[in-house]
């Protein structure tokens, strides 16, 4: 590989907004995010869903096989099993400067062993909700407002969700960049048609950077300096 290569992953407690950014990225910075690789997983495909362009579906048993392999990080969502096939990850950095996937919080550790194993450069990024050092119980409330904003899931999934973020942000300890993210995906105000209220998209097109909000335009522009290594490792908070 020569150049800058990189392969970058995000990652983030539900309702944190990786939605939001992803959306605002394609629409700025056009095909920015294009080469993905396709991911291993043991859940059924959902309506729409196709083996081989959204996931490979693949028998639980097996994917957790793979966790033996070099070329595979492997890892537990949830109650499935996800991997990422490394060498195809490499076989996308031939062909491009940039490879993007976003991973449930638990890939951190283990992407970050396998890939430097195999010499793929990584950047990982999780988005956070408030500064280091912050009680549980303050984190669970920020987040269960997020998702209860959002409104795309069930209570007791919220709850879940929601409960289950302070653990998750343990793992941002295992990526080299942490946001703080002040503009989650319930947030249309900042995010406009790329955030998500009350189950449905923002109403406020943004076609230019400078069209969102403080604080998601801060977001936008720290991650595509993570994806042009612009930003070294560590925790960055807008000042804003």
């Amino acid at each position: 590989m020569t150049g800058f290569k990189r392969f970058v992953i995000l990652s983030g407690p539900s309702g944190i907004g990786k939605g939001s950014l992803q959306r605002a990225i394609e629409r700025l910075y056009p095909r920015k995010l294009e080469a993905r690789p396709v991911l291993c997983t043991s859940r059924p495909a959902r309506a729409r869903e196709a083996h081989g362009r959204d996931y490979y579906f693949l028998p639980v048993s097996f994917i957790k096989s793979l966790g033996g392999s070099s070329d595979f990080a492997v890892s537990p969502v949830r109650s499935d099993w996800q991997a990422i096939h490394l060498v195809q990850v490499e076989e996308l950095l031939q062909a491009n400067d940039l490879v993007f996937a976003e991973v449930f919080h638990t890939f951190g550790e283990t992407l970050r062993t396998k890939a430097a194993a195999k010499n793929v450069p990584v950047s990982s990024v999780f988005l956070v909700p408030t500064e280091p050092g912050k009680p549980p119980e303050e984190i669970v409330s920020i987040m269960r407002h997020k998702l209860e904003r959002r409104a795309l899931d069930e209570k007791a999934k919220i709850d879940e969700r929601s409960s289950d973020a302070p653990r998750e942000i343990e793992n941002a300890a295992h990526y080299t960049h942490v946001l703080l993210n002040r503009a989650g995906e319930d947030d249309v105000d900042e995010c406009g048609e790329f955030g998500t209220r009350d189950g449905r998209p923002g109403t406020r097109a943004v076609n230019s950077i400078d069209e969102l909000g403080p604080a998601a335009k801060w977001l936008v522009e720290k991650f595509i300096a993570v994806l042009g290594g612009e930003l070294p490792a560590g925790f960055y908070q807008p000042t804003l």
